[in-house]
């Protein structure tokens, strides 16, 4: 990704600080809610400095967003398919201090996107299906 040190700390620097805030709750839609700004700080750099893999970012995070949030109101309506598993959050955690150590170093994010997209692939219907066959692993 091809951005200004300066924007590149940046958003390392908030993609580590939503992982922090999201370790310190419990709260399924807290960690989403920190979550969601992931894609809003890679907005504001975009349109500042547009990278295309910077778009990626944001797009992937936001659609992940979308799913979690999606998935976290059907389950306060009461639905329990699909679900969280419960290692979910601990795994975006993770994968989200690792964007921030390939956003620092420079290298192509592509391998961590794709853990954050199936992640969220596994809390949809479809996806909640294939993860307790033991087809989508997180």
């Amino acid at each position: 990704m091809h951005l200004s040190k300066i924007n590149r700390i940046a958003l390392a620097k908030e993609i580590r600080t939503v992982a922090d805030y999201m370790k310190k709750t419990d709260l399924s839609k807290e960690k989403i809610y920190f979550f969601s700004a992931i894609y809003g700080v890679a907005q504001r750099i975009m349109n500042l400095e547009y990278d295309p893999e910077l778009g990626f970012i944001h797009y992937v995070t936001n659609n992940a967003y979308n799913t979690f949030n999606s998935t976290q109101l059907l389950i306060s309506q009461g639905n329990s398919m699909p679900n969280f598993p419960s290692n979910l959050f601990d795994r975006l955690q993770e994968a989200l201090e690792e964007l921030a150590i390939y956003v620092e170093e420079e290298k192509q994010t592509y391998p961590i996107l794709e853990k954050i997209s199936n992640l969220a692939l596994c809390t949809s219907g479809n996806g909640y299906y294939l993860f307790l066959k033991g087809m989508l692993k997180i």
